[in-house]
């Protein structure tokens, strides 16, 4: 009884021996480096969820409150100047969109620059948001990137 148990044993081990290798998984796709393109659908749900925590943040910060209009969010023309600047945000479409920012001044003098608000949104969508309401981490937003060393003369 034990021999043929014993060979059914050997004959499986001999026959997974025989299989070719499986090849390894490859290696994950590398995140894009513009946090304003999606990489797939879930990439782009949970960037649109950091837009819409953005835009809640921007008005507890002092900005208007935005409104929506299928993909656009958009900063309404009643709204009055406020010290912000007036935001157009076009939400990506999944799988592999590309999230649209603007933002114009229109008294000409604001709290926070075009450009430096883009910083401060993209921080949001790369998953390390430069809270508007928090001093330092606006802070942290807004510092210049340093530049890298270059070759000694």
């Amino acid at each position: 009884m034990r021999l043929p148990l014993m060979m059914g044993f050997a004959l499986l081990l001999a026959g997974c021996a025989g299989q070719p290798p499986v090849a390894p998984a490859p290696p994950p796709e590398a995140a894009s480096s513009d946090p304003q393109q999606c990489l797939d659908r879930t990439d782009c749900t949970t960037k649109t969820s950091r837009t819409l925590m953005f835009v809640f943040d921007y008005a507890e910060a002092g900005g208007a409150l935005v409104q929506r209009k299928g993909t656009w969010l958009f900063t309404p023309s009643a709204a009055k100047p406020s010290g912000w600047p007036s935001l157009k945000i076009r939400l990506a479409a999944p799988p592999t969109g590309r999230f649209e920012f603007a933002s114009q001044c229109p008294a000409g003098d604001c709290r926070i620059s075009e450009g430096d608000l883009l910083r401060v949104y993209r921080s949001y969508l790369a998953g390390d948001p430069c809270l508007l309401t928090e001093a330092k981490a606006l802070a942290r937003c807004l510092e210049p990137v340093p530049l890298s060393p270059g070759p000694s003369p």
